[in-house]
């Protein structure tokens, strides 16, 4: 494709004025914003954090923008890292199922962030948001899953252009403008799922939202990058995709339908753990419960899952909290012990826990063959759990919309819920600061949000 094909369209669609989003666009961004919220709070004291707190020590700390946890302003980069990371620091935070990324940890840090710098109003972060967020899902139907199959975090991958993207609306650049954004943010596009259950997993999150910020403010500056960086011969399609996607010809199209926002939307998780477990803990969880069957009732537990999830849930017998929020064993094994997972499952004292240790050899978990790795983003995935009890019985329960999945949304009060509890009961927090949250894009300056964060979790 020639610099007329689908980076220039992008960027053309980017930059374009249009009318207003529909008030249904405009609530799921809320919604979405407060869910990362929740996580970016819950996210703030852990090591992952504290260490890329430590390394940016002493970089850009009289800024106008604000870091969790951190009384003085930070230029908008390195807030953005901080609060990414945060936000992605337990696997709590919400996915782009048609990406396999994690959307929001990326895009509200850096929108957050270069907002405050540049006082914008929250109705012009939720417009950006969504914007982002749609260039995140035309990547996503072009390229998956053969690129997540590959072994991309596309947290990172997608999340840099989508979050260059976002900010180069934000900062209200033509279409050339948008057009190099995006294309510089190829440059800093990558990360290796192999980083799963290290603290570089969640630092992606951190280092898309700094460079989603850095590629929009360069495009700002003049910085010129080539003008079919995506699609064009040892482009992002060509290098870090190959044969077998659907490729960016039919892509553009889906900017012409609901938001993505909307539909497919994102999915606001309801276990603090990889999503690739999710499925599994449903079906698990609901079996349990529509049998009556206690722990000790249980003689084994097969997961049949899709490809992908079996090499995403890489360890079998964890040994930190990182790692057994992407062990499938751990997780069904605490879901069924326990009736449910919560933050406090992944907690340092939790990882040996001797029941669980005791159950792993009876969890296993089996690739789909019906559900190839590489198989398109935009196919319904579905899991079976099958439980044999003791007295000989196997109980099979398939799920595919788990809870919190858009066509099996968090209500409200779950939504509330998880905000209190990823909050830890700080009234400062939980108080006025939810509903304030909650209407963002009524908000005349992100200031005031920006103040909650650094007082958050000082308390």
């Amino acid at each position: 494709m020639t610099a007329d094909g689908f980076t220039q369209g992008l960027a053309r669609w980017i930059a374009a004025p249009r009318a207003p989003w529909p008030a249904a666009a405009i609530d799921e961004a809320e919604r979405a914003i407060v869910d990362t919220i929740a996580c970016m709070i819950a996210g703030a004291g852990e090591a992952a954090v504290q260490r890329v707190r430590a390394g940016l020590a002493g970089w850009g700390d009289e800024g106008a923008a604000s870091a969790i946890r951190a009384k003085p302003g930070r230029d908008a980069p390195w807030a953005a890292m901080i609060n990414g990371t945060a936000a992605h620091a337990l696997d709590y935070d919400d996915v782009l199922d048609p990406a396999s990324s994690h959307p929001s940890a990326v895009l509200v840090p850096a929108l957050l962030a270069l907002g405050e710098e540049i006082e914008a109003s929250g109705a012009d972060l939720v417009d950006a948001y969504v914007v982002g967020l749609e260039v995140e899902e035309c990547l996503a139907e072009a390229a998956n899953m053969v690129h997540y199959a590959r072994g991309w975090h596309t947290t990172l991958s997608f999340g840099a252009p989508a979050a260059a993207a976002a900010c180069a609306r934000l900062l209200r650049l033509d279409a050339t403008g948008a057009r190099h954004a995006i294309s510089l943010a190829t440059s800093f596009a990558g990360g290796f799922k192999r980083q799963f259950g290290t603290d570089a997993k969640p630092f992606h999150a951190g280092l898309a939202a700094k460079n989603g910020i850095v590629a929009a403010r360069m495009a700002a500056a003049g910085l010129t990058a080539d003008p079919a960086a995506f699609e064009g011969a040892r482009g992002f399609l060509d290098l870090m995709v190959g044969p077998g996607s659907a490729g960016f010809a039919e892509a553009l199209r889906r900017l012409h339908g609901p938001p993505a926002i909307v539909a497919p939307g994102v999915w606001l998780k309801r276990y603090p753990c990889c999503a690739s477990a999710h499925r599994a803990l449903d079906g698990l969880r609901a079996t349990m419960r529509a049998h009556g069957l206690a722990p000790a009732d249980v003689a084994g537990v097969e997961a049949v899952v899709p490809e992908i999830d079996t090499r995403n849930l890489m360890y079998a017998a964890p040994e930190t909290p990182m790692q057994a929020r992407f062990s499938m064993g751990f997780c069904l094994a605490t879901g069924l012990l326990d009736g449910d997972v919560t933050v406090g499952s992944f907690a340092p004292q939790a990882i040996g826990r001797a029941d669980v240790g005791a159950l792993l050899a009876r969890i296993v978990m089996t690739s789909d063959p019906e559900q190839p790795a590489d198989m398109p983003s935009t196919r319904a995935r579905w899991a079976h759990v099958i439980v044999t009890t003791r007295d000989g019985r196997r109980i099979a329960t398939k799920v595919t919309d788990p809870e919190g999945y858009p066509r099996n949304p968090l209500g409200e009060a779950a939504l509330a819920a998880k905000f209190h509890d990823c909050a830890h009961g700080q009234p400062e927090v939980v108080g006025a600061s939810l509903t304030d949250w909650r209407s963002i894009a009524a908000a005349p300056t992100l200031r005031r949000l920006g103040r909650i964060l650094r007082d958050v979790a000082t308390t």
